[in-house]
């Protein structure tokens, strides 16, 4: 068993078994724990800190959470260590809002890493599985860049389409969809397309539009 390994059991089983396999690199005079290759936490000292801003960070610091800052006098220079937090035994000892926590944190990189992916593309036919076709259908309805696209989300710009009385098929939305998760159609899993489609079916009933079955 390795150096890292071996310092980092103790967290590594205990988070192993909250969210899945974790795994740790030493990071100058911490380690950074991983889940699916995203940095989640540090790990120094035998203290656990995990990453989390905007309102998850508001919330914990409203439980008391403390950032790693607080305790430390210098820190790599590489790192906004800013947004890591130590968490407060209220969570920690909370079995189910730790997991809760976790996947909220987790969550949230993703969200930025994909969200940062998106913002290289200047055009929306520059998105995974648009061409020219999809980029002056959006242009219909006002929708003339990936930011705008990515601020109203799949389901909102497929509404205006259907609003608009512009024939677009379910295909149009899967295909909206799939582009703002930086991924291939061909990917989605049925499970998710089921979540996703009841979550469009009650934004197009609100819309008073009719349902896709």
């Amino acid at each position: 068993m390795t150096k890292t390994a071996k310092e980092t059991l103790e967290i590594r089983e205990i988070l192993s078994d909250l969210i899945g396999e974790v795994t740790a690199k030493s990071l100058f005079a911490s380690y950074g724990l991983f889940h699916q290759k995203i940095m989640f936490g540090l790990y120094q000292n035998n203290i656990f800190y995990l990453k989390a801003e905007g309102e998850l960070a508001s919330y914990l610091e409203s439980k008391g959470a403390a950032s790693y800052l607080a305790k430390q006098s210098q820190s790599p220079s590489t790192l906004n260590i800013s947004s890591y937090y130590r968490l407060p035994k209220e969570i920690t000892s909370n079995k189910k809002l730790y997991k809760q926590i976790l996947e909220e944190s987790l969550q949230q990189i993703r969200d930025q890493k994909l969200s940062e992916q998106l913002a290289k593309r200047n055009r929306i036919k520059e998105l995974p599985n648009l061409s020219i076709k999809h980029e002056r259908m959006l242009g219909k309805v006002e929708i003339y860049d990936v930011r705008t696209f990515q601020i109203l989300g799949a389901k909102n710009a497929y509404i205006r389409l259907k609003k608009k009385g512009i024939s677009a098929g379910v295909g149009i939305f899967w295909a909206f969809y799939a582009a703002l998760e930086n991924k291939n159609i061909n990917l989605i899993t049925t499970s998710e397309k089921e979540n996703v489609l009841t979550r469009l079916n009650l934004a197009l009933a609100e819309a008073g539009l009719r349902q896709i079955k």
